[in-house]
């Protein structure tokens, strides 16, 4: 009998490597949450310890580990995908807004005024483009307490942050809306404050918003270009108080940059002609020269649209993403992430500092290092650990039953105390056994204490099962083959409800009788005799 194929997926994703940026804000996250209470790290601070070769590496993965419980990545990873899809939405409705405006450009009595044609198409976008940089050394100075309250940086991008968290609350089969969640306010805080430090926020809103504004320069571009190509257009301008020196001024300083990349613009007796609303109109001397006239507007047009809007967003928007992912890579680095001047960090540093080993200060009683054990293979297949738990005193070690060809290292029968427990979870973190079999009584009753050595046993076999060794086989029922047929089997069914409601069931499957000795032995060598009983 193996473990389910969902119990080794769940064990697959909880062993993934996170990446820099989860790892900082769930660490973020958990110091907020234990600022109400320390939580109970024992076995996380240990296995961090074991796993990570700095203090900062190591706080970083107790953070981890303690996340994981708490349910941290799951909830990070869904409000990743609500920013995408958000960003995706916020595109959507900025493409559409650009098809309107190029549509309302192209008029539908072929005449546009092509100064208001500029000012509609480039206004905004370029007050919304000097606003950002006026704003862009603030956002990168600013503190980071202040960007969890109120981001700065360009307003698409910002608008795109509630639509995620938005998109997040109502995300398909979430039973519970994301600030309701638990530590879902403190991992939106995290985020912010992560981002903030680490001067990645604005260029993340910045990638957002300038690669909006991009998307829909290219698509106001097609629009107009297939407008200019297929319709028969006449560019004008018009005034009041206005001369036409200002207009012939205004179209060579516009134009001067889209000239230098090869567009047309429309020369000084070409833009006083555009004033009368004669240029190129049918029946006139000039027809001919009004058409080249004509063209020299609209590629004038596009120049402006390609050089002042789409230009100058796609080069910041990877600008924005390259910065970004520079940031990234400096997450790379614990000792970039940790502030070690922290009070709540220095505790956590001196509390891995107690778990490092005694060293020998007299060369001479210092132990050669060939006589130092070579460290344990993580998860050997073929190696098997046998634990009794809290079992009673007159039952037997090992059960009765349990076949003397299988040898388990260590075999062990705790009583329940502290100690024991701590001395087993040693042994089983030196020996990292393949399969870890942990034998109850199945009258017995569950408890708080037993969750936790179960949970922290689990952490170091790559495979773990609950064992009820007197609980008999379920009896089938003819009438209904899925129901036990007597009250036997209560109290298996009781371990297996309470392992669910502890969110061990997809880790630990819950073994009856003769099942352990199958499940032990798939891949475990015969062995000797193992010893009658071990006690710690």
């Amino acid at each position: 009998m193996s473990l389910p194929d969902a119990a080794v997926a769940t064990v697959a994703a909880n062993t993934a490597l996170p990446t820099p940026l989860a790892q900082a804000i769930v660490a973020d996250a958990v110091q907020r949450i234990e600022h109400t209470g320390p939580l109970d790290d024992a076995a996380e601070l240990r296995e961090a310890f074991a796993a990570r070769p700095t203090r900062a590496a190591q706080f970083l993965h107790r953070a981890w580990l303690l996340g994981q419980r708490l349910g941290l990545p799951p909830l990070l990873a869904q409000g990743r995908t609500a920013l995408h899809w958000a960003t995706l939405a916020l595109a959507l409705a900025v493409a559409l807004s650009a098809l309107g405006t190029a549509r309302a450009v192209l008029a539908d009595d072929r005449s546009i005024n092509a100064v208001a044609a500029f000012t509609a198409l480039l206004g905004l976008h370029l007050l919304a483009l000097a606003l950002w940089l006026g704003s862009l050394p603030w956002a990168l100075r600013a503190r980071p307490g202040h960007a969890a309250s109120h981001p700065g940086g360009p307003w698409l991008g910002r608008l795109a942050l509630p639509l995620a968290a938005w998109l997040a609350a109502r995300w398909p089969g979430t039973p519970v809306a994301l600030p309701a969640k638990p530590h879902a306010a403190p991992l939106l805080h995290a985020s912010a404050a992560v981002l903030q430090r680490q001067r990645l926020w604005p260029w993340l809103l910045g990638a957002i918003s300038h690669g909006v504004w991009a998307l829909a320069f290219v698509l106001v571009l097609g629009a107009l270009a297939f407008g200019f190509a297929f319709q028969a257009y006449r560019l004008s301008w018009e005034t009041t108080i206005l001369g036409s020196e200002f207009f012939v001024r205004f179209v060579q300083l516009t134009g001067w940059l889209p000239a230098q990349l090869g567009f047309a613009v429309p020369d000084a007796a070409t833009v006083r002609q555009a004033a009368s609303g004669t240029l190129g109109a049918p029946g006139t001397a000039m027809m001919s020269a009004g058409a080249g006239g004509q063209r020299a507007w609209a590629f004038w047009l596009l120049g402006c649209v390609a050089v002042y809007g789409l230009l100058p967003r796609a080069v910041l928007a990877a600008l924005c993403l390259w910065r970004w992912r520079a940031g990234l890579a400096r997450l790379a680095e614990a000792d970039a992430v940790v502030d070690t001047a922290s009070p709540y960090v220095r505790r956590i540093f001196t509390r891995l500092d107690a778990l490092a080993p005694a060293q020998v200060v007299d060369a001479e009683q210092r132990p050669p290092a060939a006589a130092l054990p070579p460290p344990a293979p993580a998860g050997q297949p073929g190696t098997l650990a046998l634990i009794g738990f809290e079992r009673p005193p007159e039952l037997p070690w090992p059960p009765e039953g349990w076949p003397a060809t299988l040898r388990a290292q260590p075999l062990l029968n705790l009583a329940g105390s502290s100690a024991e427990r701590q001395a087993a979870l040693a042994q089983l973190a030196a020996t990292r056994p393949w399969r870890l079999l942990v034998a109850c009584a199945p009258h017995a009753s569950p408890d708080r204490g037993t969750a936790r050595f179960l949970r922290e046993a689990a952490r170091h076999a790559t495979h773990a099962a609950l064992w009820l060794p007197e609980a008999p086989m379920p009896a089938a029922d003819p009438a209904d083959p899925a129901a036990p047929a007597s009250a036997d089997a209560r109290g298996p069914a009781r371990w297996r409800d309470w392992l669910q409601a502890e969110d061990l069931a997809p880790r630990i499957s819950v073994l009856h009788g003769p099942q352990a000795a199958a499940w032990a032995g798939e891949d475990a060598p015969l062995a000797a005799p193992a010893p009658a009983t071990h006690n710690a």
